[in-house]
């Protein structure tokens, strides 16, 4: 890609509930949720895209066909853009999830979930958006930024927000962001 706007899906019942959950299709967006996706929808309209990158996820596909209805690109979903693997945790609460790593959870590790989302990025030509989830939002702009998983806990990706990477140049233009700056809406006019 030359540009991507990483954008995480809107508030869905996982986030309201407080629960893990990689399930295609499980939980909606909420109502708020909906409201996110429309907002950051009318913040893209009018600017260029090759197209719309979605995870499967149904609050990423919802999230990704609200926003097209501001743009009118064809979407395409692509299992590397999915929610991390929480294994055995998948379905539970957070609360009830024990204080221990990833890696010792058995959940997908920081660095499958940056590899594959990167390979994403790399494997599409032009500006696209991407609608993913918190954790591989977080995973790729670590990797753009040189961060390992610990350095990287201080992100914070919003629902609905917008990360916008640069990527022939490895520079990240925005983190999170709920509008995007005029700077930026110039690349894609």
């Amino acid at each position: 890609m030359k540009y991507v706007v990483l954008i995480r899906h809107g508030e869905s019942y996982t986030n309201r509930n407080g629960i893990l959950s990689s399930e295609l299709n499980k939980y909606r967006l909420t109502e708020e949720g909906l409201e996110q996706a429309r907002f950051t929808g009318e913040q893209l309209k009018g600017l260029k895209f090759n197209g719309i990158i979605s995870s499967p996820v149904l609050r990423a596909v919802e999230t990704a066909n609200i926003i097209n209805q501001f743009l009118n690109l064809h979407i395409t979903t692509d299992n590397r853009a999915l929610e991390s693997d929480f294994g055995e945790y998948n379905g539970k609460r957070i609360v009830d999830i024990p204080d221990k790593s990833r890696n010792e959870l058995g959940m997908e590790s920081f660095e499958s979930q940056q590899n594959r989302m990167i390979d994403l990025i790399n494997s599409y030509e032009g500006s696209y958006l991407v609608v993913s989830h918190s954790f591989p939002i977080r995973c790729a702009l670590a990797h753009y930024l040189g961060l390992n998983e610990e350095e990287s806990f201080g992100m914070d990706i919003r629902h609905a927000s917008m990360s916008v990477i640069d990527v022939e140049n490895g520079k990240i233009m925005s983190i999170g962001s709920l509008l995007l700056s005029q700077r930026i809406k110039k690349i894609f006019e």
